[in-house]
């Protein structure tokens, strides 16, 4: 599972995670994605989220197997983001945890300063898995739908 408010270049932020899957058919990634709308965007949010779908699967993801997306419907709403999905997490196997100030963009990975904490703790692992298990069981967050 990973979490990012923002990404750039898709095809090489996504490059490792999707070459791994494509080798291992029996491996799951779960992506908690922000779509954002631009400030005066009037465009109704479900087009908003088939735009941004139809660029995720035809531009930014590079491999054949896909991970299961989901997105913050709330950053849609025409009168402001009533709330962003903002977290910057991946967890690995609900065994390691890195939780993380930077988005996978060009300016956090090579000219910012943050910071990001790995722990190897089963039990955080599983309790942050399990957060955003939660936001989609309860419907908070939504499927991106595929292309």
């Amino acid at each position: 599972m990973a979490s990012t408010y923002a990404f750039f270049d898709g095809p090489k932020a996504f490059d490792a995670l999707a070459r791994r899957m494509d080798s291992r058919p029996g491996l799951r990634a779960t992506l908690f994605l922000n779509i954002q709308r631009k400030k005066g965007d009037m465009t109704a949010a479900d087009h908003l989220v088939r735009r941004f779908a139809d660029r995720f699967w035809g531009v930014d993801w590079p491999g054949e197997s896909r991970p299961t997306v989901y997105y913050d419907p709330r950053a849609l709403d025409l009168d402001g983001p009533s709330g962003v999905l903002h977290a910057k997490a991946v967890v690995v196997d609900d065994e390691v945890v890195f939780v993380t100030s930077a988005n996978l963009t060009e300016a956090a990975l090579d000219r910012n300063i943050e910071m990001g904490l790995l722990v190897r703790d089963r039990a955080l692992a599983a309790s942050v898995s399990s957060h955003f298990q939660g936001l989609v069981d309860y419907s908070l967050l939504h499927p991106l739908p595929m292309a």
